[in-house]
């Protein structure tokens, strides 16, 4: 028995869903919404420790919980998967 599925139908079409976009990052739709209410372009930066940098940055100046939560959720995701232990 041969099953076909497209990627998309494979990866699912769930928001939440994290997904490599072109500049190599590890984001999901939802990550990326967050990122563009607070006019973070996510595009300009090649590593996790580069944007959350910058989402530290904004956060300072704007008490944006879903922010806040974001990066929490990416430093340990950039820990979990970038730190040598």
């Amino acid at each position: 028995m041969e099953i076909n599925l497209r990627n998309d139908e494979i990866m699912g079409t769930d928001k939440s869903f994290m997904k490599r976009r072109a500049n190599g990052l590890m984001l999901s739709d939802n990550d990326i919404a967050i990122l563009e209410r607070n006019d973070i372009d996510y595009l300009k930066y090649h590593n996790l420790s580069e944007l959350l940098f910058q989402i530290e940055e904004v956060q300072e100046e704007n008490e944006d919980e879903e922010l806040e939560a974001l990066s929490i959720k990416l430093g340990e995701y950039n820990y979990y998967n970038y730190t040598n232990k």
